[in-house]
């Protein structure tokens, strides 16, 4: 008998109670981007308690106090009325200044996160060319519209050394195309079918006055959709895809007759989302790079915006994929946040824009002309 009691008793010992473990505390997290020029934002949110993790991932952080030091004083933000976990100081308060160090100190129920960022030194973009051509003008094929990146890049631009940045963040996005975050978006979409199936349902049972109101939520609903995902420019212009095969498949989205109008929607937001905007990064020993051809997507101007990050903010953007490839060795993004997790980092930006035009004239076989034009920027 005494072997199965010593068999049981290591049972009961090695098999004990999840319950009788603590749960984890909840984590600050912090998300900022000091810049010359802009006031200074922090947004702050905090991890669920383990009782709520079906609610989702993190949660708004509120009563917080937040504080900067920098060159021997402090400076206390204000929680934005309007957006709980916001909180705001103007750069006319507290200016950021290049080569200076902020240090930002959190503090709520108990808990503190720091962080430190020092602000980059300015790299200028200092020539900005075509790769062939007359130095204006490069011929892309429709033909090779699938290729995309595989084909040669249209242009490249230099910038002078910024001495102190980590690494530089390039953003690629279109001027006057619009879209919006698919997350909040999203539900949105939902509640348009359902206004629209609602209507049905009721037409012929309730009032004309009930139907109006209904009408109303309906049309607000397709107004916002319109004003945000249209491609249209500010002269009230229709925006063409750079590509005809795009232009085509987007312009038979309306055409689907088995689509709900949440669905059409839904699709074009997926569309524009993805393809207004691209990002990438430089290392800091680098002070050029090329345009790519997968950055532009559409006719119209386009804004090329060069980041000298601190190393907060490259750290964090060169690893903030880590973790979602499946891959044992991913080692989740770096945070340089003590007491929590996010960014608080800097950056300074000069930036310059170009035009993107399409010439499908029939004589030479349907082959878009892609104008670069440096012109002058904000």
């Amino acid at each position: 008998m005494r072997p199965f009691i010593l068999l049981g008793a290591a049972l009961f010992i090695g098999c004990s109670n999840p319950t009788e473990v603590e749960n984890p505390e909840q984590t600050i997290i912090i998300i900022s981007y000091l810049t010359p020029g802009l006031d200074t934002e922090i947004t702050l949110r905090q991890t669920l308690p383990p009782e709520r993790y079906y609610d989702g991932l993190e949660d708004t952080l509120l009563s917080a106090e937040v504080q900067i030091s920098t060159g021997g004083e402090i400076f206390v933000l204000s929680p934005d009325a309007t957006d709980p976990g916001l909180f705001r100081l103007a750069h006319e308060t507290m200016p950021i200044v290049e080569g200076q160090t902020y240090e930002l100190l959190v503090e709520q129920g108990g808990r503190q996160a720091r962080a430190r960022t020092t602000v980059p030194f300015k790299a200028e973009v200092t020539e900005v060319s075509t790769h062939i051509g007359d130095g204006e003008t490069i011929i892309y094929n429709q033909a090779f519209g699938d290729l995309f990146g595989n084909l040669v890049h249209p242009g490249e631009f230099s910038w002078s050394r910024s001495d102190n940045a980590a690494g530089y963040v390039v953003i690629v996005e279109a001027v006057e195309v619009h879209s919006l975050p698919p997350g909040p978006t999203l539900p949105l979409t939902g509640d348009l079918d359902r206004l629209i199936e609602l209507r049905a349902e009721l037409e012929g049972q309730v009032s004309a006055d009930s139907l109006a109101a209904l009408d109303r939520e309906i049309n607000l609903l397709r107004a916002f959709f319109a004003d945000n995902l249209a491609l249209v420019d500010g002269q009230g212009e229709p925006i063409r895809w750079l590509r005809q095969r795009q232009q085509l498949e987007w312009e038979e989205i309306d055409g689907k007759k088995k689509w709900s109008e949440g669905k059409k929607w839904r699709e074009k937001l997926g569309d524009l989302f993805s393809a207004r905007k691209i990002d990438f990064w430089i290392p800091a020993d680098s002070t050029r790079s090329d345009f790519w051809w997968l950055g532009v997507r559409f006719e119209g101007e386009y804004r090329v915006r060069l980041q000298a990050a601190d190393l907060n903010y490259f750290d964090y953007f060169t690893t903030s994929f880590n973790g979602q490839s499946g891959s044992d060795g991913d080692k989740g993004p770096v945070f340089h946040v003590e007491g929590g997790t996010g960014v608080f980092g800097s950056y300074v930006e000069d930036s310059f824009r170009i035009l993107a035009y399409r010439d499908d004239a029939e004589e030479v076989g349907g082959v878009g002309k892609l104008v670069v034009e440096v012109v002058g920027d904000d």
